[in-house]
């Protein structure tokens, strides 16, 4: 039989009460239904089924190659680099010196009737200083104008752990938009703050 297959709950009453199904028709049927069941009752395959419908609207979620990505510096200087990655060998570098004002964006479409519309990126802190109040870094959406819509992440040199973390944010209350998703930093004129991100997804599930 297949009920070693099968999840197990501490609910569920013992598998000596529950009445066996016959199987009579030879080992690949048994095999096919075996399976069949095991895919039907274990919420982890559910889950991947659900996974599998998700679209990331990111073209370059890892930042290796910038593409679909604006850079916009105080001084002229790229935010891709190669000194600090989540995964793979690139990410996003913003501030690191004094007097920074970057801003990191990318355009995106947000269709409407989606089970869940997420943006999820990870982002680390290091600072010369973590008491200063001055050296922030924020993630926002704005329309196509560059209007602001909201800011929906901020943080400051007091987060320093040098510490990849990991931030998931609902984006429902944009969907069927045009809008810009921004990471932006800005820095004083002393004690460098250096801001990272990396994997930034939008994933558009369940439509």
């Amino acid at each position: 039989m297949c009920y070693s297959m099968l999840p197990t709950k501490a609910e569920d009453p013992p598998f000596i009460n529950k009445p066996a199904i016959p199987i009579m028709y030879g080992h690949r049927w048994r095999k096919a239904l075996c399976l069949a069941l095991f895919m039907l009752l274990t919420p982890g395959v559910t889950r991947v089924a659900q996974a599998d419908s998700c679209m990331d609207l990111v073209a370059d979620s890892s930042l290796e190659s910038g593409y679909g990505w604006s850079i916009k510096t105080h001084g002229g200087y790229t935010l891709l680099s190669t000194v600090q990655a989540h995964t793979g060998a690139g990410s996003a570098y913003l501030a690191g010196v004094d007097n920074a004002n970057d801003l990191l964006g990318t355009k995106l479409a947000l269709p409407a009737d989606q089970a869940s519309l997420l943006l999820s990126f990870w982002w680390k802190v290091n600072s010369e200083d973590r008491s200063d109040v001055n050296d922030k870094f924020a993630v926002q959406i704005v329309d196509g104008a560059g209007k602001m819509h909201k800011n929906l992440f901020t943080l400051g040199s007091e987060r320093a752990s040098n510490q990849w973390q990991q931030t998931t944010i609902d984006l429902q209350d944009f969907a069927n938009q045009q809008v810009q998703l921004q990471f932006v930093a800005k820095t004083d004129e002393a004690l460098v703050t250096d801001f990272f991100v990396d994997d930034v997804e939008v994933n558009a599930c369940g439509g």
